[in-house]
């Protein structure tokens, strides 16, 4: 009689938590995580610069410029059982520093990027150092219209898109873009301002898309491992390209548009007699690099 009564307390029990909470039981029998979400906004308080530190491991990143006129707003959904989030700002004087970190709970897990997802989006009346550092992401870097004057991209096996549909109002002193095995298309290079391009790829698939409306010179430095990278260039551009690379890789540029004036130096008929002007230094392993000239 007893081992009866312990049954349907137990029964009524489950019931009860069904009545009460139908997610968590959901949670209970389907095996879903629950996900936790921050919402966060900084206003702009006089704020001359500001640097962002985004350092996260697998997760889904949109970016871009906001219509608020804030410094950032932001959300971040994500499983709180496997990770911790940081936000963090830091405001020195008229010197902004933000700090977006996500880590893993348990060292050696593998995270499914589907729960973790940053949404950011930040102001576009202040210049923006961007440090970024991702690990197993899909992400959307959309900097048009943004500030800009230094992006440092440190990108794992992921897959990113990059776009400067818009001219970076400032100028940018330097783009340094390490990539490992990942695929990585960034689009509208001549409207980022650049003065200067370090692009450095591992093994994966990457496009660098040079249209826009750059009217001064750039320097671009690309070291290819066993990667493959195609470079698209505006007809309008001045372009010199210095190569080295060996026998096991592979160098494909059009003769029609390029002469060889020196050993494994090309210039196409409009370098020297334009402000848009690109300086190509680039270094092959084993990988390959395709040049394209746009209407081509």
């Amino acid at each position: 009689m007893l081992e009866t009564v312990k049954k349907v307390s137990l029964g009524a029990l489950i019931l009860s938590i069904i009545s009460v909470n139908p997610l968590s039981t959901e949670n209970l029998w389907a095996g879903k995580r629950s996900i936790d979400k921050i919402t966060k906004t900084i206003e702009l308080k006089g704020e001359k610069h500001l640097t962002v530190k985004l350092d996260v491991g697998a997760a889904i990143i949109d970016l871009r410029k906001n219509r608020t006129g804030d410094l950032l707003n932001a959300e971040v959904e994500y499983d709180p059982d496997e990770l911790r989030v940081d936000i963090e700002y830091d405001l020195d004087k008229d010197e902004g520093t933000l700090y977006l970190e996500s880590e893993s709970r348990r060292k050696g897990i593998d995270l499914d990027k589907e729960d973790h997802y940053w949404n950011l989006e930040f102001t576009d009346r202040i210049p923006i150092t961007f440090e970024i550092d991702v690990g197993a992401c899909e992400a959307d870097f959309d900097f048009s219209g943004l500030k800009i004057d230094r992006l440092d991209m440190d990108l794992g096996a992921s897959s990113v898109d990059v776009d400067f549909r818009k001219p970076n109002p400032v100028r940018m002193r330097k783009m340094m873009i390490d990539v490992g095995a990942s695929q990585l298309t960034i689009i509208g290079l001549g409207n980022a301002n650049l003065e200067r391009l370090s692009f450095d790829g591992g093994v994966g698939d990457f496009t660098l898309d040079f249209s826009g409306e750059f009217e001064r010179p750039g320097h671009v430095d690309i070291d290819v491992g066993l990667g493959s990278l195609t470079i698209r260039l505006p007809e309008d551009a001045g372009v010199e390209i210095n190569s080295e690379s060996s026998f096991l890789s592979s160098f494909s540029i059009d003769k029609h548009d390029f002469d060889e004036v020196e050993d494994d130096v090309y210039q196409n008929d409009k370098f020297g007699q334009t402000d848009k002007e690109l300086i190509f230094n680039v270094d092959i392993g084993l990988g390959s690099i395709e040049i394209e000239t746009s209407g081509r």
